[in-house]
């Protein structure tokens, strides 16, 4: 028998559940469940602000929000000075009207990012031009929800896949104004708003290449006096990875420069993750059996664990969707196969594991 949030839950009852209405009470809520770990966030947009089945769902399970896409500058700013408010605007009031934190996600990116702050026409524009668009979007951004977003990811995924370097040296920032950019985004957030958080934000950094490479440019900008708060580790996982050594030790690592962690865009897929999306396409479908149900309720335990042990410095956990129907990378990074990487199905129904997380965290 399983305690849950004052109740008790039998094993038989929990199989129940599994297919039950959303609306059922008897299902404990996740954020209350973690309370005295860290908060539990998801990552949404305006069309789920709009719909209530999702908002009912959305209050019961969450209390941190973080856009999908609206506040990432190619949709915030399309073209220099027209601001598009609207989507993001609707996300943070929902937030703000259920007592809801948001994470602010992402003010700069490698990619992603409109053709106005790094050209003018076919020309590639000049660095001091460059950072002057980056400082005018940073804080005309930050600005307009200061005291609304808590932190934001400030610049993501700018260390490269390519280990014989740090930072990926495309046109987007880097062959314009080279390491200067980063450092340049933080400091122009810190300026913004300080009483924001600030986050730099990745993906694989439990690989241990990309760890020392992205450590090696943090303490670059902690050496230079750069303010950053703490590092989003992207949980795009699998089945495979992270392993317990790799994920304790990013942990460690980040905690021994100060700085917070917050996991970003959680989700476990059943399919190994690839650098590249063409190679994640390749393989085959694989069913979601049993097999694989046991080995991804398995990863996901080890996982909280993990993080729990570490809420000293874990600070915030995000799921990347609400579900396995509605979860868009899971199948458009395979062409349509489903990767049933979150803890609630395409019913929107807990999996057996969900029980589990949720006893564990008692």
């Amino acid at each position: 028998m399983n305690k849950i949030t004052g109740f008790v839950v039998s094993a038989a009852l929990a199989a129940a559940l599994v297919g039950c209405s959303t609306s059922n009470e008897r299902i404990p809520s996740l954020y209350e469940s973690f309370g005295n770990h860290f908060p539990i966030g998801v990552m949404i947009n305006r069309g789920n602000v709009r719909n209530v089945n999702d908002t009912t769902f959305i209050k019961k399970h969450f209390n941190s929000l973080t856009c999908e896409d609206a506040m990432r500058p190619m949709l915030l700013q399309p073209r220099k000075g027209r601001f598009v408010w609207r989507d993001a605007d609707e996300v943070v009031d929902y937030a703000q009207r259920n007592g809801m934190q948001v994470r602010g996600n992402s003010l700069i990116r490698y990619d992603q990012m409109p053709d106005w702050m790094c050209f003018d026409g076919e020309r590639v524009t000049s660095k001091d031009s460059l950072l002057s668009r980056m400082r005018s979007h940073i804080q005309t951004v930050m600005r307009r929800y200061k005291g609304k977003v808590y932190c934001w990811d400030v610049v993501s995924n700018a260390v490269a896949d390519d280990t014989t370097i740090i930072l990926r040296q495309n046109t987007w920032f880097y062959q314009i104004a080279g390491d200067e950019y980063v450092e340049h985004a933080f400091r122009c957030a810190h300026e913004a708003d300080s009483t924001a958080l600030l986050f730099y934000n990745d993906y694989n950094l439990n690989r241990p290449d990309k760890l020392e490479r992205t450590c090696q440019m943090l303490q670059r900008l902690i050496d230079k006096g750069v303010h950053i708060d703490g590092v989003g580790m992207q949980g795009h996982w699998s089945l495979y990875e992270p392993t317990r050594e790799q994920l304790d030790t990013a942990i460690a690592r980040f905690r021994s420069m100060g700085l917070q962690v917050h996991i970003t865009q959680l989700d476990v897929s059943i399919y190994k993750r690839e650098l590249i999306r063409g190679a994640a396409q390749r393989q085959d479908v694989i069913a979601y059996d049993d097999e694989k149900k046991a080995a991804q309720s398995e990863q996901y335990q080890m996982i909280f664990d993990v993080l729990r042990k570490n809420s000293d410095v874990v600070k915030s956990v995000t799921f990347s969707g609400i579900d396995d129907r509605t979860y868009r990378q899971g199948g458009s990074m395979m062409r349509g196969r489903k990767s049933y990487s979150l803890l609630f199905d395409s019913y929107r129904c807990p999996k057996q594991v969900f029980f589990k997380l949720i006893d564990d965290a008692k």
